[in-house]
């Protein structure tokens, strides 16, 4: 309803805060999402940690490694 209210009609469409992605643009997707890709130490799995959390426990979903992240 949104993008229909801005008058968006092209696909894919993101609506990321205030901002639209029309078409797949990955870099400005990830630079208006507030997370990082990190990599698991252990077993090198990347996965994404909000930012602004201060230091925050993370459990890798592979190997179940836990480690501290300062975001």
């Amino acid at each position: 309803m949104e993008l229909q209210r801005r008058n968006i009609s092209g696909v894919p469409a993101f609506l990321i805060g205030e901002d639209v992605v029309v078409g797949l643009d990955k870099e400005k997707i990830l630079k208006l999402v507030d997370h990082r890709v990190i990599q698991c130490e252990k077993c090198s799995k990347k996965m994404r940690v909000p930012l602004k959390k201060g230091t925050i426990k993370v459990t890798c979903p592979k190997c179940a490694q836990v480690f501290d992240v300062k975001t």
